[in-house]
């Protein structure tokens, strides 16, 4: 009996992917809801006040200037990415139109869990012993345990070289090789040169994302609310789908419960939890090295990074999707389901395709930075030696990304980054008594 058990984990362990799906369908996955839920009861569910958090955020942007424009940019980059559209296709394919429900409940106890990782990295970071180690997240893992912090920063580099680069490089080459019918080798001479040019100076990631994240998000979001708002009928019919299938699990396996809540409730909250990465403190590094030294202040953007990433950006592709009537479950690819959706209200699949592949290489670029800028901190933390060893193999690393299909990357990159949420999560739930809720202004005035 022994031996058929050892020989049942190996069976099971075989591979990366499933591997993968063992950390993130449950141990993973449970200790961050299990995490949002306690600290969104301590901060009393403010991310709930979205209106009030909407107007402390456009306040605020005013008053800090470009600097905290590009703070919080560069944020919103490394969180939106290519997962944002067809990461919401391949949660269709797998979990159905009631994924995008459970999606949202992700994201609206992901904003509670963000707010507390920045607010900690922000109340931390201004101890000088603290900071002289490590900034962002690292800085409140330092106070609670070493350990914690050197295996965090580990894993946070892996994941950097891994899903923040080779993944991100392959997808922009495959895009804009696929998409406009360029030259495989002239895209990733042009990717490579982008990632040097980017590596070369922190500061300019910070530039990059400041410039490129407002033209991705504007080109996606006001495409995708054209198709929505000239299908008032469709888009409501298609909100109507994502609820009723969020709770009828006899359409689902048969009429298994079981079935029906690891492929729709748990799909859904993992792919949103891919999506906006609360948990993983990635965006701590960004705000920290930006400047914000106020704590509410910097928990407020990174809530609001969260809502945008998944709540607006993740909710239109699943409209676009849904409202477009393409057979999201016939093919596992991503990118065709998206551009197949576009390509029936462009009324021209050249036009869908070469629009859905713009926004994925925009997306991968604005990535590519703000992981730069995450990554390099926590090289700098773990060995000492400045960003430059890191840039080069920073550079490096893109070069590999474009020569191969990197399917094993991103399983790989899934694992890290469940590894990295462990000693971050644990951090924040030991030193939640640390945490203020969020104070609102009034929105009279603003």
């Amino acid at each position: 009996m022994k031996t058929a058990f050892n020989n049942s984990i190996i069976t099971t362990f075989s591979s990366l992917s499933s591997l993968s799906g063992f950390i993130w369908g449950f141990p993973v996955l449970m200790l961050i809801l299990v995490t949002s839920l306690v600290l969104s009861v301590k901060l009393r569910f403010a991310q709930l006040r979205l209106l009030r958090l909407a107007a402390d955020i456009r306040r605020w942007c005013k008053r800090a200037g470009p600097g905290g424009t590009s703070a919080f940019s560069t944020a919103l980059g490394a969180t939106v990415g290519t997962g944002s559209v067809t990461g919401v296709a391949v949660a269709l394919y797998t979990g159905g139109a009631g994924c995008i429900f459970w999606m949202w409940v992700s994201a609206l106890l992901g904003m509670c869990l963000s707010y507390c990782e920045n607010y900690l990295a922000a109340v931390f970071s201004a101890d000088k012993q603290l900071s002289q180690k490590g900034s962002g997240a690292l800085c409140y893992l330092y106070h609670l345990a070493a350990p914690l912090a050197v295996s965090y920063s580990l894993f946070c580099v892996l994941s950097s070289l891994g899903m923040g680069n080779m993944a991100q490089v392959s997808c922009a080459v495959t895009a804009a090789s696929e998409g406009f019918g360029i030259d495989r080798d002239l895209c990733s001479f042009a990717v490579v040169v982008f990632c040097a040019f980017a590596a070369a100076d922190k500061k300019r990631c910070a530039k990059i994302c400041g410039f490129l994240v407002p033209i991705a998000s504007v080109i996606f979001i006001g495409a995708s609310l054209l198709v929505i708002l000239s299908h008032p009928l469709k888009t409501a019919s298609a909100i109507g789908e994502i609820f009723k299938c969020a709770f009828s699990f006899r359409s689902w396996a048969g009429g298994s419960f079981s079935a029906f809540f690891m492929s729709v409730c748990i799909g859904g909250l993992r792919h949103g939890a891919f999506s906006h990465e609360a948990g993983l403190g990635t965006t701590c590094a960004v705000h920290c090295g930006c400047g914000i030294k106020d704590a509410q202040q910097q928990g407020k953007l990174a809530m609001a990074e969260v809502f945008i990433d998944t709540m607006v950006i993740c909710t239109l592709t699943a409209l676009v999707i849904l409202t477009s009537g393409t057979d999201y479950s016939s093919s596992p690819d991503g990118t065709v389901t998206v551009a197949n959706a576009f390509s029936s209200f462009f009324g021209n699949k050249a036009a869908g395709r070469s629009f859905t592949c713009l926004c994925l290489v925009l997306f991968s670029l604005c990535t590519l930075s703000g992981w730069f800028f995450i990554g390099e901190s926590a090289f700098c933390s773990l060995f000492r030696k400045g960003s430059t060893p890191y840039a080069v193999i920073y550079v490096l690393s893109a070069f590999v990304g474009t020569r191969f299909t990197l399917r094993t990357v991103w399983d790989l990159s899934d694992i890290f980054n469940a590894l990295m949420a462990i000693p971050n999560l644990t951090g924040v739930l030991v030193l939640s008594k640390h945490i203020l809720p969020p104070k609102f202004r009034r929105l009279r005035g603003v």
